[in-house]
């Protein structure tokens, strides 16, 4: 019943495919040996190629030298080779000022991935369990959550897969039993100074007499939670990339008046998922991270936050700045493209994409971030590039010329912003400041038989 109960969540989640390569993390317990196991039960059935990888944190001594072994000999038994590779984790606590737990995490998926592009592998499997999932969130319920945090463990993400997670311990152990194995037992996750174990130990055990299903209870809210947190996501995803300014490598810029014109707890998802795209990851970040940075969004005058991991937050006239670290200086950003009406192009510097399109006077519309120019007074083909020093033009709406310069600081566009604002000229003359306001020269008149729509995605 285990392994299909396995193999369904590995079908209901497409963890892999036939010819994956597979690293298993396998740390000699209970759970990492079930998983091992499952995995080599059904290798033939998906064609899969295993590998093993194995950490020694240096935590504890003997006892993880014994682990080393243990791991060693069941890999071989099994005909799956293994990779093991000792770490300080206690040193690396120390230099990071992190804790043990969070210090051992960190170090953990490291040795993965560096191990998994070493090999090959397409896939890492751990072995998280239904309690595991319990546990977290319950974990993260009394450290202060939101929704995204209460949905627990992921049974995929990137990478990262877990067969498991629907797996209780009690029928893993069975299972391990069944096989005849002795799996190691690491006697610190019954140490009461861990959280973890004083849930599992503790809280747990305390709650059963309220409700001897609490854990299925539990459980059953985690995937409710998921399924509420998808539709918020997707809604996220779209008001995201509305708001984006500019995307880099190392940093985004979002409209901050844009981002308010969503509901408060879409907020919130689109600051996390801003973050997620810019770090890969969301470790160390809380409810209180998101809220902070929300409580500043009201604020005329410039602020800045620090966030985990070194991530840096800049709120200035109007335009939120996340950054990987605390940049030290600006760099100028340059580019110039051609843009051939109608037609489109990617301008990777700034991460949007320009689309120029033909169209009737129907169509007109007033969205200030959509330029609608006659296309009368405008060359077959567009220059799109950033500002250049003494640039100027003749803003909608106002009569002789202005310079570049001075308009973005009008406009109060921050400096850091004002390079990735993209200038598109005809000719020698420029017809729109992306994003902003077009040239009054080439404005549709009355008389004007077709329009050259230019959106700035």
């Amino acid at each position: 019943m285990i392994k299909e109960k396995f193999i369904e969540t590995v079908n209901e989640f497409k963890m892999f495919k036939k010819g994956d390569t597979v690293l298993a993390a396998v740390s000699g317990g209970a759970d990492s040996v079930a998983l091992l196991n499952l995995l080599a039960s059904c290798q033939e059935q998906f064609k899969l190629k295993l590998h093993v990888a194995h950490l020694n944190h240096l935590l504890r001594k003997n006892d993880a030298e014994l682990d080393v072994r243990y791991v060693q000999n069941i890999s071989q038994s099994l005909g799956i080779p293994a990779i093991v590779e000792a770490i300080d984790v206690a040193e690396f606590a120390k230099t990071h000022k992190l804790g043990i737990e969070a210090a051992a995490r960190k170090v953990r998926y490291g040795f993965l991935e560096r191990v998994a592009e070493r090999i090959g592998a397409n896939k890492i499997a751990v072995g998280h369990t239904a309690d595991d999932n319990v546990e977290t969130f319950l974990m993260r319920l009394l450290r202060g959550s939101g929704i995204k945090g209460l949905c627990g463990i992921p049974a995929k993400r990137g990478m990262i897969i877990r067969p498991m997670i629907r797996l209780w311990r009690r029928q893993i152990e069975d299972y391990v039993g069944s096989l005849k194995l002795v799996p190691r037992r690491d006697y610190t996750n019954y140490e009461s100074k861990y959280m973890r174990s004083r849930v599992r130990m503790k809280l747990i055990p305390q709650l059963k007499l309220y409700n001897l299903n609490i854990k299925e209870i539990i459980l059953q809210t985690i995937l409710l939670l998921t399924e509420d947190k998808a539709y918020l996501e997707a809604k996220a995803e779209k008001v995201l990339n509305e708001v984006i300014l500019s995307r880099g490598q190392d940093e985004l810029q979002l409209k901050i008046a844009r981002l308010k014109e969503a509901e408060l707890p879409i907020q919130g998802h689109v600051l996390r998922r801003a973050i997620y795209e810019l770090k890969g990851d969301l470790l160390d970040f809380s409810y209180s991270h998101i809220q902070d940075i929300l409580a500043k969004l009201d604020a005329e005058e410039k602020w800045e936050l620090h966030l985990p991991g070194g991530a840096f937050v800049l709120g200035n006239r109007g335009i939120l700045t996340l950054s990987r670290n605390k940049p030290n200086k600006i760099e100028p950003v340059t580019f110039c493209y051609t843009l051939t009406v109608p037609g489109e192009i990617e301008i990777k510097e700034i991460g949007k994409r320009l689309v120029a399109e033909v169209i009737g006077r129907k169509e007109l519309g007033e969205d200030p971030e959509i330029a609608f120019l006659d296309h009368d007074f405008l060359a077959k083909k567009l220059i799109v590039r950033s500002r250049s020093e003494g640039d100027s033009f003749s803003p909608l709406g106002m009569r002789g010329s202005k310079k570049i310069q001075d308009f973005l600081i009008d406009e109060k566009v921050p400096e850091e912003v004002r390079d990735t604002i993209p200038i598109v000229t005809s000719g020698k003359d420029i017809v729109w400041v992306g994003g902003m306001r077009i040239d009054e020269r080439v404005k549709v008149k009355k008389n004007s038989r077709k329009v050259v729509r230019l959106t700035l995605q």
